[in-house]
Protein backbone atom coordinates (compact mmCIF):
# COMPACT_ATOMS: atom_id res chain seq x y z
CA UNK A 1 0.00 0.00 0.00
CA UNK A 2 1.17 3.37 -0.43
CA UNK A 3 2.14 5.02 2.23
CA UNK A 4 -1.14 7.56 3.64
CA UNK A 5 1.70 9.96 3.96
CA UNK A 6 2.02 10.10 0.11
CA UNK A 7 -1.73 9.01 -0.10
CA UNK A 8 -3.43 11.95 1.40
CA UNK A 9 -1.31 15.16 0.42
CA UNK A 10 -1.51 13.67 -3.01
CA UNK A 11 -5.37 13.37 -2.83
CA UNK A 12 -5.65 16.76 -1.63
CA UNK A 13 -3.82 17.95 -4.43
CA UNK A 14 -6.09 16.32 -6.95
CA UNK A 15 -8.82 17.62 -5.06
CA UNK A 16 -8.09 20.96 -5.24
CA UNK A 17 -7.07 20.75 -8.75
CA UNK A 18 -10.38 19.37 -9.27
CA UNK A 19 -11.98 22.01 -7.88
CA UNK A 20 -10.60 25.08 -8.14
CA UNK A 21 -8.91 24.64 -11.80
CA UNK A 22 -10.95 22.20 -13.41
CA UNK A 23 -14.44 22.68 -12.19
CA UNK A 24 -15.07 25.55 -14.30
CA UNK A 25 -13.53 23.89 -17.34
CA UNK A 26 -16.44 22.35 -19.25
CA UNK A 27 -15.92 21.09 -23.06
CA UNK A 28 -19.39 20.94 -24.23
CA UNK A 29 -21.02 20.06 -21.28
CA UNK A 30 -18.18 17.81 -20.25
CA UNK A 31 -16.10 18.13 -17.19
CA UNK A 32 -12.51 16.46 -16.68
CA UNK A 33 -13.12 14.40 -13.24
CA UNK A 34 -9.83 14.31 -12.13
CA UNK A 35 -9.94 12.00 -8.45
CA UNK A 36 -12.63 9.72 -10.04
CA UNK A 37 -9.76 9.05 -12.50
CA UNK A 38 -7.08 8.63 -10.23
CA UNK A 39 -9.27 6.27 -8.39
CA UNK A 40 -10.76 4.11 -10.97
CA UNK A 41 -6.75 3.76 -12.44
CA UNK A 42 -5.83 3.38 -9.02
CA UNK A 43 -8.18 0.61 -8.29
CA UNK A 44 -7.55 -1.18 -11.60
CA UNK A 45 -3.66 -1.07 -10.74
CA UNK A 46 -3.50 -2.11 -6.61
CA UNK A 47 -7.44 -3.51 -6.71
CA UNK A 48 -10.61 -2.68 -4.44
CA UNK A 49 -9.57 -2.95 -1.25
CA UNK A 50 -6.76 0.26 -1.63
CA UNK A 51 -9.27 1.62 -4.24
CA UNK A 52 -11.66 2.06 -1.46
CA UNK A 53 -9.07 3.40 1.04
CA UNK A 54 -8.22 6.36 -1.71
CA UNK A 55 -11.94 7.01 -2.35
CA UNK A 56 -13.13 7.44 1.34
CA UNK A 57 -10.10 9.92 1.48
CA UNK A 58 -10.36 11.96 -1.53
CA UNK A 59 -14.30 11.92 -1.35
CA UNK A 60 -14.21 13.36 1.80
CA UNK A 61 -11.92 15.65 0.37
CA UNK A 62 -14.36 16.64 -2.56
CA UNK A 63 -17.47 16.65 -0.25
CA UNK A 64 -15.80 19.44 2.09
CA UNK A 65 -14.99 21.80 -1.25
CA UNK A 66 -18.49 21.23 -2.92
CA UNK A 67 -21.37 22.97 -2.15
CA UNK A 68 -23.64 19.53 -2.16
CA UNK A 69 -24.45 17.05 0.42
CA UNK A 70 -21.84 15.74 2.42
CA UNK A 71 -20.78 11.68 1.41
CA UNK A 72 -22.32 11.95 -1.69
CA UNK A 73 -18.76 12.01 -3.11
CA UNK A 74 -16.92 9.71 -0.96
CA UNK A 75 -19.98 7.16 -1.22
CA UNK A 76 -20.14 7.53 -5.49
CA UNK A 77 -16.34 7.32 -5.08
CA UNK A 78 -16.91 4.34 -3.12
CA UNK A 79 -18.69 2.24 -4.77
CA UNK A 80 -17.01 2.77 -8.32
CA UNK A 81 -13.67 2.13 -6.70
CA UNK A 82 -15.04 -1.29 -6.03
CA UNK A 83 -16.42 -2.12 -8.95
CA UNK A 84 -13.24 -1.13 -10.97
CA UNK A 85 -11.21 -3.02 -8.51
CA UNK A 86 -12.85 -6.03 -9.35
CA UNK A 87 -10.65 -6.53 -12.71
CA UNK A 88 -13.92 -6.46 -15.25
CA UNK A 89 -12.29 -6.47 -18.92
CA UNK A 90 -9.19 -8.22 -18.65
CA UNK A 91 -10.10 -9.61 -21.44
CA UNK A 92 -10.29 -6.06 -23.65
CA UNK A 93 -6.69 -5.78 -25.00
CA UNK A 94 -3.91 -3.22 -23.80
CA UNK A 95 -4.11 -2.02 -19.81
CA UNK A 96 -4.69 1.52 -21.17
CA UNK A 97 -7.92 0.02 -23.45
CA UNK A 98 -8.95 -1.46 -20.64
CA UNK A 99 -8.66 1.42 -18.30
CA UNK A 100 -10.73 4.16 -20.98
CA UNK A 101 -13.26 1.60 -21.27
CA UNK A 102 -14.31 0.73 -17.57
CA UNK A 103 -13.72 4.73 -17.12
CA UNK A 104 -16.16 5.35 -19.78
CA UNK A 105 -19.08 2.76 -18.84
CA UNK A 106 -17.86 4.02 -14.33
CA UNK A 107 -18.00 7.60 -15.06
CA UNK A 108 -22.09 7.93 -16.57
CA UNK A 109 -22.57 5.45 -13.38
CA UNK A 110 -20.88 7.82 -11.13
CA UNK A 111 -22.57 10.85 -12.18
CA UNK A 112 -26.27 8.91 -12.16
CA UNK A 113 -25.00 8.12 -8.26
CA UNK A 114 -24.33 11.81 -7.82
CA UNK A 115 -27.84 12.62 -9.69
CA UNK A 116 -29.35 9.89 -6.63
CA UNK A 117 -27.99 11.61 -3.72
CA UNK A 118 -29.12 15.30 -4.94
CA UNK A 119 -32.22 13.83 -5.48
CA UNK A 120 -32.20 12.32 -2.05
CA UNK A 121 -30.97 15.53 -0.46
CA UNK A 122 -34.38 17.48 -1.53
CA UNK A 123 -32.84 19.41 -4.59
CA UNK A 124 -34.44 19.34 -7.71
CA UNK A 125 -32.89 18.62 -11.42
CA UNK A 126 -33.35 17.84 -14.57
CA UNK A 127 -32.67 14.11 -14.91
CA UNK A 128 -32.26 14.32 -18.71
CA UNK A 129 -29.96 17.41 -19.16
CA UNK A 130 -27.79 15.84 -16.13
CA UNK A 131 -27.71 12.49 -18.25
CA UNK A 132 -27.74 13.73 -22.17
CA UNK A 133 -25.36 17.28 -21.17
CA UNK A 134 -23.32 16.67 -18.21
CA UNK A 135 -22.87 12.58 -17.65
CA UNK A 136 -22.57 11.20 -20.89
CA UNK A 137 -19.90 14.20 -22.44
CA UNK A 138 -17.99 13.57 -18.99
CA UNK A 139 -17.78 9.72 -19.74
CA UNK A 140 -16.45 10.13 -22.97
CA UNK A 141 -13.92 13.12 -22.07
CA UNK A 142 -12.80 10.86 -18.95
CA UNK A 143 -12.65 8.32 -20.97
CA UNK A 144 -10.02 9.56 -23.48
CA UNK A 145 -8.49 11.19 -20.47
CA UNK A 146 -7.92 7.57 -18.48
CA UNK A 147 -4.52 6.51 -20.39
CA UNK A 148 -2.51 9.14 -19.67
CA UNK A 149 -4.00 9.02 -16.17
CA UNK A 150 -3.22 5.19 -16.32
CA UNK A 151 0.40 5.83 -17.46
CA UNK A 152 1.06 8.48 -14.67
CA UNK A 153 0.03 6.61 -12.13
CA UNK A 154 1.26 2.92 -13.21
CA UNK A 155 4.58 4.44 -12.96
CA UNK A 156 3.69 5.36 -9.05
CA UNK A 157 2.09 2.06 -8.70
CA UNK A 158 5.75 0.41 -10.09
CA UNK A 159 7.58 2.91 -7.90
CA UNK A 160 5.69 2.02 -4.83
CA UNK A 161 4.88 -1.72 -5.00
CA UNK A 162 6.91 -4.06 -2.61
CA UNK A 163 8.90 -6.21 -4.64
CA UNK A 164 6.80 -9.56 -4.86
CA UNK A 165 3.50 -7.92 -3.46
CA UNK A 166 0.14 -8.44 -5.41
CA UNK A 167 -3.11 -6.62 -4.62
CA UNK A 168 -6.51 -8.17 -5.26
CA UNK A 169 -4.64 -10.45 -8.24
CA UNK A 170 -3.70 -7.02 -9.84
Amino acid sequence: MLSLYVAIPLLLLVALIQDVVLAPASLLGAYPDLLFLVIVVWSLLRGAGEGMIWAFIGGFFLDLLSGGPIGGFTLSLLLVALVAGRQWGSELGSALLQAALIVLALCFIYHVLLLLVLGWSGRSMDWAYGLARVAAPSSILNALLAPLVYVVLAWLDRKSRPEGISFDGA
